[in-house]
Order: C-alpha cells, then sequence, then structure tokens
C-alpha cells in the first residue's frame, strides 16, 4: 500500500489538484471564535477524524493527496516543474524560485539570463511580518568574475535558502546539456530580433530541440562554487540592497512593493487614485473602465516621467508559495531582449546596459481584515500590466485565470496605447474606439513578445495558481 507521502505528485494547472485536508492546519479563519482547552480539543477530535478518513479513503482508492501542498508559476513548464520538484523534495520557496529562475535563464534567453537584474520579495505569512526586498538591480561583478544573477543568489540561498547550492543549480545545468524545446516566445522574439542574426547560429523553429552544452558546463561550475566565493566579488558601491518592503492599502486588501525602487510608488499612488472611482466586478472589461484605468495609468506615467526615468527592457517573474506558507516573488530582466546579443565564454548572453533602471516589481498581496483572507504572488515588468492585473484580481468577481488572461494595454514611448494583437480574448470593438477618442487615434497594435504576469493564490487552505499564457508557461503545483 502506498504511504501518505508517496502520494504527493506533482499536477499542472490545466490538471486539477484532487482536493485533499492539510494534516496541520495552522491558518484558521474563525480562529477568533474558539479559544484556550476547548479549541485543543475540537482541534484534536478534528485532526484525528481527518488522519482517519484520509487513511481509510487510502486504503480503499489508493494515492490520495492529504499532505499540504505548494505552487510554482513561471513562465516555463520545465522550469515550474523544477520548482516544484524542489519544494518536493524539502526545500522552501527561497529554493524553489531560485532553481525555477535559474532554469529561466536557460530556456528563455530573450527575457532573462545569468546577466539579469531583478527584485525580489521574500514573505513569511506565518510571522506576518512585512516582506524582505532583495534588490540587485545594481550589482556587478568587481572582477567580472561571474555574472550577477549567480552572485545574487548565492547571497539570498546562503541567508534564506534549506537545500545545498548545487542541488538548485544542476537541473538547469543538466536541461541546457541535455536539451529543451524551443518555445513559440523564443522563436518568435529571435525572428523579431534586430541584433546579431547567429546567437544560435541562426534562426530557431518553435517545438524543435536545442542545447546549450558551454552554459550547462558552466552552470555545473556555478554550482560547484561555494556561494561565498560567488558573492565576495561585488563591489561596495555596486551591492545588494536588502530592505523591508513598502505597503499601502487598495480595498480591503495591503500591497507589498520593493521599498528600493520608484516604481513601486508609482504603482500605488496609481492604485490609490482608481480606488477612488468604486468600479463594480461588472464593469471592468466596459468601455468607461478600460478608458479610465488608461487615463490614469498614463497621467501617472507623464506627471512622473516615469518613460525617462525607466529603461525599455525585459521581464519574466516567478511566483511561489511553499507548504509552510512561505511566499516569494522573483522579477528579473535585462535591458533589451538578448542583452547585448553576445554570448560569453560562459554560454550565457551578457547584458547591453549595467546601469539601466528596469521597472522590475515583484508584489505580494494579502487581506487586510482576515488572516486566511486572500494571498497573492505576482510580479510586473511595468506599472501599466500591474495597474491592469490587480485592479482585475481584487475587483473582479471572476476566477484567478480569467483575470491574468484579460486583455491589456501598454503605454509606448511615444506616447500612444499598445493593443495586444495577438492575444486572445481582445477588446470589444468599443473599448478600443474609446481608447482612440482618448488619445486622438494615437492607438497601435502591438506584435508578441508580450510582458506576463504569474500568480499563485491562497484563499483559506485553497491554492490556486495559473501561468500568462503570453509567456509561454505553465503552473505548477503538488
Amino acid at each position: 500500500m502506498a504511504t501518505i507521502a508517496d502520494s504527493v505528485g506533482e499536477m499542472r494547472e490545466d490538471i486539477p489538484l484532487k482536493q485533499g485536508t492539510k494534516s496541520a492546519r495552522w491558518c484558521s479563519c474563525d480562529e477568533d471564535v474558539f479559544g484556550g482547552s476547548r479549541f485543543v480539543n475540537i482541534s484534536f477530535g478534528v485532526l484525528s477524524v481527518v488522519v482517519t478518513i484520509a487513511l481509510l479513503v487510502q486504503i480503499n482508492y489508493g494515492d490520495y493527496q492529504v499532505a499540504p501542498h505548494g505552487s510554482v508559476a513561471s513562465d516555463s513548464s520545465e522550469c515550474s516543474s523544477i520548482g516544484t520538484t524542489i519544494l518536493k523534495n524539502g526545500g522552501n520557496a527561497v529554493d524553489a524560485a531560485i532553481a525555477s529562475t535559474f532554469c529561466l535563464a536557460v530556456v528563455n534567453p530573450h527575457i532573462t539570463g545569468l546577466d539579469a537584474s531583478g527584485q525580489m520579495l521574500l514573505y513569511d505569512h506565518r510571522t506576518r511580518e512585512k516582506p524582505i526586498t532583495i534588490d540587485f538591480s545594481n550589482i556587478k561583478s568587481e572582477m567580472g568574475l561571474f555574472p550577477r544573477l549567480t552572485i545574487a543568489f548565492a547571497y539570498v540561498h546562503k541567508k534564506y535558502g534549506k537545500l545545498s547550492w548545487k542541488t538548485l543549480v544542476q537541473p538547469s545545468a543538466d536541461l541546457a546539456r541535455s536539451g529543451f524545446l524551443v518555445s513559440r516566445t523564443l522563436a518568435s522574439s529571435l525572428l523579431n530580433y534586430q541584433g546579431p542574426n547567429n546567437i544560435f547560429g541562426g534562426t530557431l523553429e518553435a517545438g524543435k530541440k536545442l542545447t546549450l552544452k558551454p552554459l550547462g558546463d558552466y552552470l555545473s561550475i556555478i554550482g560547484n562554487t561555494a556561494e561565498e566565493d560567488l558573492y565576495k566579488h561585488v563591489s561596495n558601491t555596486n551591492e545588494l540592497l536588502e530592505s523591508l518592503a513598502a505597503v499601502s492599502k487598495f480595498k480591503n486588501y495591503n500591497i507589498f512593493v520593493p521599498a528600493t525602487s520608484e516604481i513601486g510608488s508609482t504603482l500605488m499612488s496609481n492604485l490609490q487614485q482608481l480606488d477612488h472611482f468604486n468600479f463594480s466586478a461588472s464593469e471592468l472589461l466596459k468601455p468607461s473602465y478600460v478608458s479610465t484605468i488608461a487615463q490614469v495609468t498614463k497621467n501617472g506615467y507623464d506627471n512622473l516621467n516615469t518613460m525617462g526615468q525607466y529603461y525599455e527592457g525585459t521581464s519574466s517573474n516567478v511566483a511561489v508559495m511553499d507548504l509552510n506558507d512561505f511566499y516569494v516573488s522573483i522579477v528579473t530582466g535585462m535591458s533589451a531582449p538578448f542583452g547585448s546579443g553576445k554570448v560569453t565564454v560562459g554560454g550565457y548572453l551578457s547584458d547591453i546596459n549595467y546601469t539601466a533602471k528596469l521597472s522590475h516589481l515583484p508584489l505580494i498581496i494579502t487581506d487586510t481584515n482576515y488572516v486566511c483572507g486572500r494571498r497573492i504572488v505576482l510580479g510586473f515588468g511595468d506599472i501599466v500590466i500591474g495597474s491592469q492585473v490587480i485592479t482585475s484580481l481584487l475587483l473582479s468577481a471572476e476566477n484567478l485565470t480569467i483575470s491574468v488572461e484579460g486583455p491589456r494595454f501598454h503605454i509606448l514611448r511615444n506616447g500612444a496605447l499598445g493593443i495586444e494583437k495577438g492575444h486572445t480574448p481582445s477588446y470589444s470593438t468599443d473599448v478600443i474606439n474609446n481608447l482612440e477618442n482618448l488619445t486622438n487615434g494615437m492607438v497601435e497594435q502591438i506584435k508578441e513578445p508580450y510582458s506576463s504576469c504569474n500568480v499563485v493564490e491562497k484563499y483559506g487552505d485553497a491554492l490556486n495558481s495559473h501561468s500568462d499564457s503570453r509567456g509561454g508557461g505553465i503552473a505548477s503545483r503538488f
């Protein structure tokens, strides 16, 4: 007979989880109702019944998920799966997020890589203290010996991780050497790329296998290098910034953003203005709502000269929740698609601009009033996407997938609004006409790739996750 531990398996977001019961549920939405010995007695009684039922079900029906579970959402099904494997093997959310992001550096070199910059938020919902911000946007190796993502992750892992450093890096090294299937977004990005056209020896075809042996060998070297030997090369003027996150309120939710970036305060200002309009869930795709959020966001961009302050780059995010309610959001990216376009001796692409301020924005959202209310981990490449997704998630009556997959507009550098031409669902004709009236006809259709937003959400003990189809990934959970 299979044991309860053996029954814990990986599930993709397109294959629903069986409904199970956590054997140690610490989070109770009725926590104020019971107290003292009565609470203890009831808890033990309920726990005994649950365990007994779970064992009887397993005996009669085979494997059944009764263990706590976690989830990883990223722009690659392989990378999400690597993350949940780390969780199943005893790693925490930090371990899973690092392992998944290393994987993205292999399979999605058009948007991130070992030389990428970024920010991350770390949050323990059990203590409910402010999340920790780790900003490695300015980091650079003093001697150029190691790319900045490896330096930043070595520091974070040494301080907050559980599993060995090699355990987190090796899956990506193996994947690079054995090969992976080229995604549609990678193939189309290379086709539209204006830089060197021989990055991978020519064009790539979606669905074909690509091997990156030099990158795999280099990752193995990284995995076998002690963390302190990696991050000791950081210069005093380009070090990691670690601080507590900033927090703002939107409706009945806490919105946590990195305190080290002005883009976070811009998002908060944007949300506070939108909060005054009191839109209902039924209005979110109506012309008046879309026009209002576009006008407010565009004004915020213009007033704060956001386009002038921030460099237009790429972004990729990983969202993780582990079985102990520890949450991590990471957003990484480079200052241009494929960075500099130059492949280093380590097999990775270097970035093109190390001083660029990119609008990386990891977020964590919690219910203001209820410990067991909604908790959401997500990330964005800019506040335009952030404002639209957050309002949809927190105002809409629709499910997580519908909120993430909804149509979006972008603010382009020429001041026009960009509409995603190739994404479904799309805006109605009425919405587009309203946007054209708002901008005096300055509405353009933009091609892929589009910025994605990957989300993991928990309500009570129920967990859900979704990887944005714009990024081509699939979330994984167990």
